[in-house]
């Protein structure tokens, strides 16, 4: 009982109760695809593990002191600034800190060892803010929190032990005492030598001679400082003109200028590898990205060159006047020498004398200076706003899915039952009987089912 329908016969249409007895003819095929994706759905989303994390914020507190001599704070951008903290939150020292304490509570509580994994670390600033908020994701709740709070105090204990000026009291203690010991020692020998010649004072044309050495003296001394400090800047700078990575200390002049160009010189260098990766080597962009280095790279070497010969010429004007001074001291030297040697060393023990006491009371000032503007600064670079939280699944359990996906089901269901029953060409009712033979149907008989 094949055949095709014929024109008239294409026309009768279909009816809902064809439809119904082809759902219910292929009721196993719809009934298979739901009963597969509703299991497969489940057991996807039921079974795929909870992965929680815990956040605590922090404070920051932007700018950094170039001494602790002075009241100023060198600052950066916000932008800059928070993208760099959020990056030192992340980084490779504060992560290797947050381990060793893990471990060293870990062992001390006799609790198995825990590997921080960086890749399971969020930091993000929160708004337009100075707070930063810090994450970490686990399969174990507690996990979060522990590891959390151990990356929140090793960042703060990283940023105030790189951020904090010490307060240098070696250094103070080393220069009091060595300076307090010589004025000692001299002030010693100015006994022994009035007791061993009977000197008191010297006449009129003595003290004027030993004056002027005296001046003369002060005036090579300061002279020899300076000189040794601008031979100090020149080898500085011919230093960086061999090694132009080298670092330039905040207090020389001209770094800001080269400090620029050094920054334009590392962006160019980004925007050149940037470019170089999308383009070829012969593109326009790539071009001009690395004629923007070159010029830069000129640029810092001109300068630089620049400050070398200023420094060579102020270091070899500074010698000139050097050994004018010299000079002159000799000159005054001669005279004095004359004079008897006890009474010339006299003067000169108290020459000595007066500059010790006063460096050694400027060096007390300065210490107490220090002193105060070590204990007046705020210890806390960041401030910890709120601890590691109660941890919550950044995953929850996709029950949404789990319900539309049978019913999405059923309609490939459908759809799929209605295809595989329109590939079958037999005739299953009267109105297909009707339709292939194009002659009305008298009387059907059912299917009997044997008892």
């Amino acid at each position: 009982m094949n055949g095709k329908p014929t024109e008239g016969a294409a026309g009768r249409g279909n009816s809902i109760r064809d439809f119904v007895a082809i759902i219910f003819r292929r009721k196993w095929i719809i009934l298979s695809v739901f009963a597969i994706t509703a299991t497969v759905t489940a057991a996807t989303v039921l079974t795929r593990p909870t992965v929680w994390e815990s956040t605590g914020k922090i404070l920051v507190k932007r700018g950094v002191k170039d001494s602790i001599y002075g009241s100023y704070v060198r600052t950066l951008s916000w932008a800059e600034d928070l993208s760099s903290e959020v990056e030192t939150a992340k980084s490779t020292v504060v992560m290797q800190r947050a381990q060793a304490m893990m471990d060293e509570r870990r062992a001390h509580d006799h609790k198995p060892r825990v590997v921080i994994d960086p890749v399971r670390v969020e930091a993000a600033v929160q708004g337009e803010s100075n707070v930063i908020g810090i994450s970490y994701r686990d399969l174990k709740p507690a996990v979060c929190v522990e590891v959390t709070d151990a990356i929140i105090q090793a960042y703060i204990d990283y940023r105030h032990d790189a951020y904090t000026q010490p307060y240098p009291e070696q250094f103070f203690k080393a220069e009091s005492t060595r300076t307090h010991d010589e004025m000692l020692t001299l002030q010693d020998e100015r006994r022994q030598l009035l007791d061993r010649s009977g000197l008191t004072d010297g006449s009129m044309d003595l003290s004027s001679m030993l004056t002027v050495r005296s001046g003369d003296h002060l005036v090579v001394d300061d002279l020899t400082r300076e000189e040794a400090q601008l031979h100090a800047e020149y080898d500085m700078w011919k230093r960086i003109q061999d090694n132009p990575d080298a670092e330039i200390p905040s207090s020389t002049s001209g770094e800001t200028v080269i400090q620029d160009i050094k920054r334009e010189l590392i962006v160019a260098q980004m925007r050149y590898t940037e470019v170089a990766k999308v383009f070829q080597p012969g593109v326009p962009q790539v071009q001009a990205a690395r004629g923007k280095i070159d010029d830069l790279e000129k640029m810092l070497d001109t300068e630089v060159k620049s400050r070398v010969r200023a420094a060579q010429m102020a270091w070899q004007a500074k010698q000139a006047q050097l050994a004018a001074a010299q000079d002159r001291l000799q000159e005054s030297s001669a005279k004095v020498a004359a004079y008897p040697d006890a009474d010339a060393r006299l003067a000169e023990l108290d020459r000595r004398i007066s500059a010790l006491k006063e460096a050694y009371g400027n060096l007390v000032k300065v210490a107490q200076e220090a002193r105060v503007n070590t204990a007046t600064e705020p210890s806390l670079a960041v401030l910890l706003l709120s601890p590691a939280g109660q941890p919550y699944p950044k995953n929850t359990k996709d029950y949404i899915r789990i319900a539309l996906a049978p019913v999405f089901s059923l309609i490939v269901g459908l759809g799929l039952a209605f295809f595989v029953d329109s590939m079958d060409s037999s005739v299953k009712t009267p109105r297909e009987a009707e339709t292939v033979l194009d002659l009305p149907v008298l009387a059907t008989l059912r299917d009997q089912r044997k008892r």
